[in-house]
């Protein structure tokens, strides 16, 4: 009797193309460009802040890792409309860069100042303005760009933005102004995937992860992590490798059917 074995490809998951990754040099997004690279993604580039030592170690890392084409480069991301021309050059430059067009996207920058609510203001460097402008402004209006890339190039690409549980379930008042913009960032995505999935088929989803264990706790209160902790099912705090798998997942083969989803990855939260 001969026995016809199913292709493995169907069940397994894939990155194909040119993967972009906005803040892709640390913390969960350098965990995001591994595991993009891992699936198989045959060009990345990604962006820094101001650690261009970390940028060149993840390239290089890239590189070990057998990615035909890297591209990294600093990047603000866009909070205004005068912000967007300096972005799509950017993105010209990426493509141009590793001669293929950008065909998954992820964004993961965002700031999370935790000041106490009575000394928030709404100017500053760690105020209001910023935090919407960082969190929602600039995920509409890369989401936007690069969608209008894909669109002209006849890309059925994927966006993914970093949300968090923080939008759903949080009720710090140390972070207020984060947790409403993420509640914001997440809308962003509902809104923006029905258009694009229909008119073009380009699949924007959010992944919202609750407690990682990042340097962006460093200002949280020791009390208020340990109580964050005890609500957790799991009993930890996420690592930064198993967000980004689900982001990889989301973005590649395995996820091809997933649109329109904010999905949280909380190790249960109560």
């Amino acid at each position: 009797m001969e026995i016809i074995m199913k292709k493995p490809h169907a069940y397994t998951n894939h990155v194909h193309g040119h993967a972009l990754v906005l803040g892709g040099s640390g913390g969960i997004g350098r965990e995001i460009v591994r595991a993009l690279a891992a699936s198989g993604a045959r060009a990345i580039s990604f962006t820094y802040g101001r650690n261009k030592a970390a940028a060149e170690e993840v390239a290089e890392e890239l590189a070990g890792m057998g990615v035909a084409a890297v591209h990294y480069a600093p990047l603000a991301i866009p909070k205004t409309d005068t912000d967007i021309p300096a972005f799509t050059h950017f993105l010209e430059e990426a493509v141009q860069a590793v001669g293929e067009e950008i065909s998954i996207a992820i964004n993961t920058i965002g700031i999370s100042p935790n000041v106490p609510f009575e000394e928030q203001t709404v100017e500053g460097r760690d105020g209001w303005r910023e935090v919407y402008e960082t969190n929602v402004f600039g995920s509409f209006l890369t989401t936007r760009a690069i969608a209008d890339r894909m669109r002209e190039h006849e890309v059925r690409g994927s966006i993914t933005l970093i949300t968090s549980t923080n939008g759903i379930n949080s009720q710090a008042e140390f972070s207020v102004h984060y947790d409403s913009s993420k509640a914001a960032q997440a809308h962003v995505v509902r809104t923006l995937a029905e258009p694009l999935a229909k008119r073009y088929g380009i699949r924007v989803n959010g992944v919202a992860p609750g407690w990682v264990a990042t340097s962006m706790n460093d200002s949280v209160p020791p009390d208020e992590l340990q109580r964050e902790k005890d609500k957790i099912w799991l009993g930890r705090f996420a690592e930064p490798s198993e967000i980004a798998a689900l982001v990889a997942f989301i973005a590649g083969t395995g996820g091809s059917y997933i649109v329109g989803q904010n999905i949280l990855i909380d190790g249960g939260y109560r």
